[in-house]
């Protein structure tokens, strides 16, 4: 906010307002959407000492202009005591029906604090609420009698164990010097997790309407100047337009000046006391606020500024298959369908998150737009988190967007089943008559078995191999842990083995295959007859010929043009071992 302050040279000689209004928006509005999530109440002694320390009833002047500075998420009301309840006005009261409930009292009789804390615990009704009391006294509880004084503290005792019980803190505002002796309101505060406030001069309360809306409720709003002397102007620039109520609140030494507000709004509304204005501006038109002030005294007066926004989020996207990016718009408008981000909101004073993470995002068409890849359908979840640091926002703050990833559609079929079936069939017949001749060329000459042969076992086992390692074996990686792909790596056994049996893991070795299989050195190849090899599985893997599975311990013939798999279930790994034979140049 842009904010221009100075002394005025002349002064009226009459009091004047002048506001120029301008209605631009109808008078029906939507039901607000924000619960109210704030409810207190001003408990007021009312007795004949308060007067020692509050002869102007600046405790009376806090408490209205406390009711008119509120922002609309809290709700209000008031109790005053003396001898009993002499004024209650229920939470949720306007700032005209708190300030009707004050005109007719004054300082007199006894003050009975438990009959006054006993009816503010009784007026709160909503248990989701935050509940608050701030009770407004000299500190003493005295009755007529030492009996009646004593019921008295009694009952205000039983009503602050009431509060506690309910949740509602107790802010003690206690005004004058401490009183050390008697009964006293002071260990409320404590008690219920409150505040106590001492509070010299009373003149002093009405800075503490500034310190519960700003510091202790977060409420957000700007200190925008100071209007100081006995003539002061103070010029203001709002955001934008678009919020529903701009209040701005002027405390400090007034007294009885005169007050002239120029702008444009719907509606303007002016509450004055002796050290506070509140001017509430609805559906202001202009962005600019101009502010004069003349007195017959100098004046003291700290400005503040804080706007109210009522909106609504709506989502959309559309989807871009080829990318796999969904294009999701976030709308934000006020009850009417007016567009916020056509305000500031659109020069980035707010933070959008999508799925818990901050994005980045465009605003065109007066939506805000995000992108984001999405390779199947999720509900995607929507943030809103407003910078403004003046302006408080009520509405639902999230959103989720349903996006729906389109299922790929499969080709059609326009295979020429009828031709390649021919041509398998061919394939097949040319494949058949190729092995019945090789059938033919091997002769006896290779015996396959897919099962245990006792006898060469025994024979590998206990004694010297007659045999030799022939052909060679190519290793094939089907699948690991990692999902490396491993190209196929042969090793020629006829050349390179000149030993009795190998194992496994040695073959992984010499291949340069970093797979680290537990048990792969217990699985053993030797040779056999008729250029077999010989395996035997004494590992926790699986092995299979074929279909067939291997018994652990048990050893088993892998002739030429076989293959013998391996399954490690631990490492998740699949290994295939082809044996084949020699080429002649390859010997």
């Amino acid at each position: 906010m842009k904010i221009k302050l100075y002394s005025a040279k002349t002064a009226l000689a009459a009091v004047m307002l002048i506001i120029t209004t301008m209605f631009l928006h109808s008078t029906s509005r939507a039901q607000d959407e924000t619960q109210h999530d704030r409810e207190v109440v001003i408990v007021l002694d009312c007795s004949k000492s308060m007067e020692d320390v509050d002869s102007q009833y600046l405790a009376f002047d806090f408490a209205k202009g406390f009711a008119a500075s509120l922002p609309r998420n809290c709700r209000m009301g008031l109790i005053a005591y003396n001898n009993g309840i002499c004024a209650s006005v229920p939470i949720g009261s306007s700032s005209t029906e708190i300030e009707k409930g004050l005109s007719e009292l004054r300082y007199r009789q006894y003050g009975n604090a438990g009959a006054g804390m006993e009816a503010a615990v009784a007026l709160f009704q909503n248990d989701q609420a935050e509940k608050r009391i701030l009770l407004i006294s000299d500190g003493e509880i005295m009755m007529d009698t030492n009996d009646g004084t004593v019921q008295a503290d009694q009952l205000f005792e039983q009503s602050v164990a009431a509060a506690k019980e309910k949740n509602i803190v107790i802010d003690v505002l206690a005004v004058g010097e401490r009183i050390q002796d008697g009964y006293t309101v002071y260990s409320a505060a404590d008690d219920t997790g409150g505040a106590l406030y001492e509070i010299a001069d009373t003149a002093e309360l009405s800075a503490y309407i500034v310190k519960y809306l700003f510091d202790e409720w977060g409420t957000r709003g700007s200190h925008i100047g100071k209007l100081d002397g006995t003539a002061a102007e103070l010029t203001a620039t709002l955001p934008d337009c678009m919020m529903e109520k701009v209040k701005i609140l002027l405390i400090g030494n007034q007294q009885n000046e005169n007050v002239t507000v120029n702008c444009k709004a719907g509606r303007i509304d002016m509450s004055k006391g002796r050290r506070y204005t509140v001017i509430d501006m609805h559906a202001p038109v202009s962005q600019e606020v101009n502010i004069q002030m003349y007195a017959d005294k100098p004046m003291q007066v700290d400005a503040y500024f804080f706007a109210e926004y009522s909106f609504r989020i709506n989502t959309g996207h559309f989807y871009e298959e080829d990318a796999q990016t969904a294009h999701i718009w976030i709308e934000i408008s006020d009850t009417e369908g007016h567009s916020l981000m056509d305000g500031h909101l659109g020069s980035g004073a707010m933070e959008l998150y999508l799925d818990s993470e901050k994005a980045a995002y465009t605003i065109s068409e007066s939506k805000a737009w995000i992108e984001k890849v999405y390779s199947q359908s999720i509900t995607a979840q929507i943030e809103l988190r407003f910078l403004d640091p003046a302006g408080n926002y009520y509405g639902i703050h999230e959103a989720a967007e349903e996006i729906t990833v389109p299922i790929a559609e499969e080709e059609p079929d326009d295979t020429d089943w009828f031709f390649w079936s021919v041509i398998v069939l061919f394939v097949a017949a040319v494949a058949a008559v190729f092995g019945i001749s090789y059938r033919k060329r091997r002769g006896q000459q290779t015996i396959r078995r897919q099962v245990a042969d006792m006898s060469t076992t025994a024979q590998v086992e206990n004694t010297v191999p007659k045999n030799d390692f022939c052909g060679k074996i190519v290793v094939y990686v089907i699948h690991n842990k990692n999902d490396i792909d491993y190209p196929p790596e042969s090793i020629n056994l006829f050349a390179r083995c000149r030993r009795e049996s190998i194992t496994l893991e040695w073959i992984l070795d010499t291949c340069n295959l970093p797979l680290d299989l537990k048990g792969a050195e217990k699985i053993i190849f030797k040779p056999g007859a008729d250029r077999s090899l010989v395996i035997k599985n004494n590992s926790r893997a699986s092995v299979l010929i074929g279909r067939a599975l291997l018994t652990k311990g048990q050893s088993y013939n892998l002739y030429y043009h076989e293959k013998v798999t391996f399954i490690f279930d631990q490492e998740d790994a699949e290994i295939e071992v082809h044996y084949k034979d020699l080429k002649p140049n390859e010997r």
